[in-house]
Formats: C-alpha cells, structure tokens, sequence
C-alpha cells in the first residue's frame, strides 16, 4: 500500500503500458500496489510492438518498447510508465527519471516445450528466439541447434511452438509467472544461461518535475520501490552502460545482494555465433554497484582484447 495523495481524487494516475497481455498485467501489479489511490491503466502500442519480421537489433533496439511510453509520459497524458527493466535503455529520456524499481520475480529464462534441460533437444533441433543474447547462449553450449527468429507476444510465441515451427522456445520464467499461462517449460540454470541486465525487475519511469503532481507521482512509486532489486539492477546496468551495450551485443549480467550487504556481480560477454564467451563476476559492497559494474565490465572488455569484439 503506498501514501494517499487528494491530488488523485479528481483526476486518477494514469500508467502508461505496452499493450501486450504480459505488459497490462505488469501494470495491473503496480497498479495493486498503489491502492488506495485510483489508478487507470494507458495502454499504448509501441514501435517495438509492431515491426515483427526482423529482429529488434535490425529493427532497431530495444528502446522501441519503451518511446512511445516516455513520450505518452513527457506530453502529460501519462503520471508514470511501467517497465519491463530489461527493456529499458541505460539512459533515461530527458525529463524522465528511474522512480522504483520493484522486488525482482524470477531472473531465469524458461525452455518451453517438452524438454528439460539444453541437452535433451535433439541434435539440429530448432528453436525459437528473438533475442541475440539467448541465440548466442545457445549456440555456445549448442552448436548444432537451428536458432530462428520469433517476435510477437508470448501467446504468439506459444502459438508457434505448438503449431509446430519449433522444437522449443526460449521465453522469461518471469513473463509465464505474471501471465500464470499452463504450458510446459524448464527454467534453465544461470550457469548455463545468465540473464540480461534487468530481467524479472519492473520499473516505474516519472516525469523529473517539481510540480505538486508529479512529485507525489514520485513518492507514490517510490512506496513501491526494493533496495535489494534496485542495487542489484544498478549494478547489471552499470556494466551494460559501460560496455556500451545494445540489442546487438550478446552481454547477461546478474546481481545478488545478500544480507551482509555484499554484492556479487556475474557478468558474459559473446559473439554474435556464440563461438566466443568471456565470463568473470566480482564482489564488493551494494553501496558501489554502480563502480562494480563498471569495473566487470572492463575486465570482460581487456580478456576480449577491447572494445572491437563488441557488434
């Protein structure tokens, strides 16, 4: 429950999603959370929603989930916006600022279909992916896997998988968690497939005003908000923001914080094939997450021999 504002009696906070089935139900659950304010839920379609036939390096970045909502939010039809974290580039629009990052769900990524683990698909099995970093994950323990490209919301995705496209997909245990859908799925070791920076985390992005509202937009999301989630999300994006990382760059980074307050960053770098991988993690204190970053994210660069390996 967050603080009651009468600011929001005559006109409700409005939070703008993607609208997707995955992004609405995100918004519904900090929507629950900001109770008992009244709150009405804007569900815009994003450029990242739409250009389906490539992927979203080709198409663009992963900032096409995310323009539409920032700029919903800076023309003042939205209060707030909701994120998935790993959708979210490492620099904010201007205007904007990082509210609250919620407790994190499952970081895991999910092999969805009849097997358990990588080595139960069958040699030259085909599987569905849009992302460059599970396509080189996979490729780097699989070789002999036939990586295709799948966009589309997950219950496109599913559909694909059962209509028999592919032998399995690769989809967030997070996403199935929040959608609560009955289908098959194995969440895969971290050790074999590390996440991106950010993922299972939702953000709440504000307009970085002073105005009465948007300041008690603020402090509505900050109520909201996991230090926990929120240093270990700083970290993973820290090292992303220094190895310049975009939707082309094959990089997983995650954090745990644990109840000393230490910090222990895992972080992967690889090419595009999977063919190269340079892992290393370090450890330090939660409060230099950010300086934790970037120091893995140099030493990943100096084993890679620099920043040319980077796409």
């Amino acid at each position: 429950m967050t603080r009651y504002s009468p600011l929001f009696d005559q006109q409700p906070l409005i939070l703008a999603s993607r609208a997707s089935a995955l992004a609405t139900a995100q918004a519904r659950i900090v929507a629950d959370g900001l109770a008992p304010l009244p709150v009405e839920v804007l569900s815009l379609t994003t450029k990242g929603d739409k250009i389906l036939d490539r992927s979203l390096a080709d198409a663009g970045g992963k900032g096409l989930f995310i323009k539409e909502l920032e700029s919903g939010l800076l023309r003042g039809d939205a209060d707030a916006a909701v994120h998935s974290m790993k959708d979210m580039e490492t620099t904010l629009a201007d205007g904007t600022r990082l509210a609250a990052v919620l407790p994190r769900d499952d970081r895991r990524d999910a092999l969805v279909g009849p097997f358990q683990t990588l080595e139960d698909l069958p040699s030259g099995a085909r599987v569905g992916t849009a992302s460059v970093r599970r396509r080189a994950l996979l490729l780097h323990h699989r070789p002999d896997l036939d990586i295709g490209l799948l966009r589309g919301n997950v219950n496109t995705r599913i559909a694909a998988l059962q209509d028999g496209q592919f032998d399995a997909i690769i989809l967030a245990v997070a996403g199935l968690r929040r959608l609560g859908l009955d289908v098959d799925y194995a969440p895969l070791d971290l050790a074999v497939m590390p996440p991106s920076a950010g993922q299972g985390a939702l953000a709440i992005q504000t307009r970085d005003r002073d105005d009465p509202r948007s300041l008690a937009v603020m402090a509505a999301s900050a109520d909201l908000g996991c230090a926990k989630t929120t240093t270990e999300v700083t970290a993973e994006r820290a090292l992303l923001g220094r190895l310049d990382g975009s939707c082309h760059t094959p990089i997983a980074a995650s954090a745990t914080c644990d109840e000393n307050g230490r910090l222990h960053l895992d972080g992967m770098i690889l090419s595009e094939d999977g063919r190269q991988a340079f892992r290393d993690r370090i450890d330090g204190f939660g409060s230099d997450a950010t300086q934790l970053g970037e120091t893995l994210a140099d030493q990943l660069l100096g084993a890679a021999g620099g920043r040319h390996f980077l796409a």
